[in-house]
Order: C-alpha cells, then structure tokens, then sequence
C-alpha cells in the first residue's frame, strides 16, 4: 500500500531525519520534556523494598509487549524512594533506558520512579506522548551512536537532552500516534499468528519425534507393555535399556578449570551454550590446541559421539559433527558412540522419553543441571539398529520438511517487523502524509 507525500517539504538540517514537511520544526529533545534520572535504594535494607511503588529497570523495558508501563519487576517503599535520588514521574511520561541496552521504553501508566539505568520525558510542551515513544522507537540507532563508556554503552543526560526531534503541530502528532496505533495493530496480529503457527510446528515437530522413538514406525507392529508407567506401550520386539549399557562410555567434559584451556586456535572445544537441538553451533565456538585436547583423552571428541547440556538448558543433545573431531567438551555430557545409529540416540534425547527423565533429575532454581550419575539409568526405548536407521531416516525427511515451515513463518515475521518499522519512520519523519487516514478528535 502506498501512500501520499506532504505537498512541500523542506530540509530539516538533521542528517538522520533528511527533508520534513515545510510546516514542521525540529527541536532538542530539553525543548519539548524536562529530563529526569533515576537511582537505586541500597539492596541490603529490607526497608526499601518490595513497596507499593512502581520502579523501572531497563530489563522492565526490554519485556514491555506495548508503550503501555503498569508496573515493574522490583518495587520500592516510600523510604526506599526517599533513600536515594530517584524520583517520582507522572502517569504519561516518556521512560526511556540509557544504559545496557539503550533505546528501550514505553510510556508509564501509572506514577512511577526509575533506577540509573533509565531517564524520565516529562512533557514540558504541547506533545502527544505517543507520537514521541514512536519517534524513539526507531531513533535507537542514532542514540547508541550518542552513547559513550568502555564497559558498558551510557547515553548521557546532555546527550539525549541535545538531540534534535521533529515537532509538527499538535493535532498532527495525534492524527499520525491513531495510524500508527491502527497499522502496527494490525501487523501485531500478522505477527502473533505467524508466532503461534511457529509454536504449533515446534509442538508438531516434538509429537513425531516422540512418537517415531517410542512406537516405531509400523501402525500394525504388535505392541507389549514397556514396563514403565509413563511410557506405556513400545512394540514388542524392542528393548528397554538403560543409557549405560548403550553407549560404551559415558562421562563429563572438562570440569575442572576448563577456561585454562581455552586458546586463539585449534580445535572446537564445546560448551552447552555451544550445543542446540540436534545442532553444534561450531563457528561460534570456543578453541583448544591439539596438544591439550589429546591430554584430555576422556573426553577428546569423536564424530558420532553425542553431547548433552547439563546446565541451563538441561537434556539438549547433538550429534558431534566431523568438524568437531579431535576436540573436547567442558561441562557437558558426552555420551561415546556405540552399537547404535547416533542420530537415532540424538532424536531419542531430545524426545519427551529422555527429556521428562531429566526434568525428575534435574535441580538448581537458577542454573538447572543434573548429575551423570542419574544419567547413566535413563531408560531408552530400543529397537534393532537396523530398525533405527529407518527411523532416523524417517525423522530426518519430516524434520526437514516441519522446520522449513518454521524458517518460512519466521521469515515473514522479520519482513512484517522490518515493515513495521519502516511504516513508523516514514510517519514520524512525515516521508508520509497520512492526516487523512485517521480519525482523530482535536
């Protein structure tokens, strides 16, 4: 859908905004809002927290879903405000995050103060406080350009105070804040659908291979009771095997001090943030000379193995690729191949049939983990190996076909946002006439 362009335009001396209409002006940022800070109440006096008052952190802003801010992690009392240089702001006030990251923000709902990670738009002009939150919205870039500071991106007080905004008439902010409320709206929707047609998939995906790991391929096979409650039935001619008498070895990566070993070059040497389903992300991962993977024998990688997150994302498993030959693993679990096909053992691990085993292991709130010692007598359905190679075949052809859906949908979801923010730049900066595309009371 196109649409129409302003009748005369002019060049507005901001490289970032280029030409506006001729009947705007460009003003600083301290022009149109007063700038507020925020703080932090010490977090050792009970005193000052778990209060009544709404206070923002950059992360609150990250999770915002809308401009909309109703409340925050992390409340304050009224000590906890008066403890420190925070302060209080009113209901439609601009907050805006200036440090890691900056450029996130919403507009608060209710009153409310802020840590130092944040700074405060109250109007102190004739504004509409949403045409603003969209003007932000896709002038992150320029902010971050603005920001300074080696551990971390800051954008100073005085930095975002001089930078320069477009400031149409009043009723005009109004009428572009109700077309982009409608047009991103709509694209929102695309969106949520594409989103949950990518959860549907992944569902999907999880339902074939559970079911291929733990009935087998033929509808008509003669079944047997597994023998374990929660696995019900597995055809007849298969076994159940603990994982130890599958895999030859079984054992940890590198565990103590394994940052020692990390070098500039050299051979993969794997982490669990390393491993995805059914995936090693080898190019992001970190190396080990060859002298130091070979010291390190136990757990020196061969192709065919299988690692296993043990912390964070628990039960997560990959086959070890041939590129990730004569490497090694820290942390994780490294079941060696065997007399079985590792894709095969990979979709097993990754199957409701091995990941609910894992979540009655697995413990710590905020790193969940589990011990090689509760590992080692998972339970795994087992057909023949020959059995297991159809399977693999099976599930590597409807795999493929589920996640090229997934890549499609998640495709499109990356045109609609790049589409929505184009929409609100061509608005904002009045490339776009839209004063008659939406309905606005003055």
């Amino acid at each position: 859908m196109s649409f129409p362009k302003y009748p005369e335009y002019k060049d507005s001396g901001v490289d970032w905004l280029g030409e506006v209409p001729s009947h705007w002006s460009i003003a600083r940022t301290k022009r149109l809002f007063q700038i507020v800070g925020g703080s932090t109440p010490k977090s050792d006096n009970d005193l000052y927290w778990d209060g009544d008052i709404v206070w923002i952190t950059p992360a609150d802003l990250s999770h915002l879903r809308s401009f909309e801010i109703l409340d925050s992690a992390r409340r304050i009392t009224a000590e906890g405000l008066a403890s420190c240089g925070t302060t209080m702001v009113p209901k439609g006030s601009i907050v805006l995050s200036t440090r890691a990251p900056i450029g996130s923000l919403g507009i608060s709902d209710v009153g409310l103060c802020t840590n130092q990670g944040c700074k405060c738009l109250i109007a102190v002009n004739i504004i509409e406080p949403r045409f603003y939150a969209y003007m932000f919205s896709i002038a992150s870039v320029q902010l971050n350009i603005r920001g300074k500071g080696t551990t971390f991106l800051e954008l100073s007080g005085d930095a975002l105070a001089a930078f320069e905004l477009v400031f149409p008439p009043r009723y005009e902010q109004s009428v572009i804040s109700a077309f982009l409320d409608r047009e991103t709206a709509k694209i929102d929707a695309l969106v949520a659908e594409q989103e949950k047609l990518i959860d549907l998939l992944k569902e999907k995906r999880q339902a074939v291979i559970s079911h291929a790991v733990t009935k087998g391929l033929d509808p008509n096979v003669p079944m047997k009771d597994s023998g374990v409650e929660w696995l019900g039935e597995v055809p007849e001619h298969w076994a159940i095997k603990r994982l130890k008498h599958l895999s030859p070895q079984i054992s940890v990566g590198i565990v103590v001090n394994p940052s020692n070993y990390v070098a500039d070059e050299g051979y993969p040497f794997l982490y669990g943030g390393d491993i995805a389903e059914g995936q090693v992300r080898v190019d992001g991962a970190r190396r080990i000379s060859g002298e130091d993977s070979k010291r390190n024998g136990k757990t020196q990688l061969k192709q065919g193995d299988i690692v296993t997150v043990r912390v964070g994302a628990p039960g997560v498993s990959a086959v070890i690729p041939a590129e990730c030959e004569g490497g090694n693993c820290a942390s994780v679990m490294l079941i060696r191949k065997g007399m079985f096909n590792p894709e095969w053992l990979c979709f097993a691990m990754n199957s409701r049939m091995v990941r609910y085993q894992v979540e009655l292991v697995q413990y710590g709130a905020a790193q969940e983990q589990f011990n090689i010692s509760h590992a080692v007598e998972f339970l795994v359905a087992t057909p023949p190996k020959e059995e297991q190679d159809s399977i693999t075949d099976h599930l590597l052809a409807v795999i493929s076909k589920i996640d090229d859906l997934i890549d499609t949908s998640r495709h499109a979801i990356d045109l609609l946002k790049e589409r929505r923010s184009a929409l609100i730049s061509a608005a904002v900066t009045g490339k776009i006439d839209v004063r008659g595309l939406a309905d606005v009371t003055q």
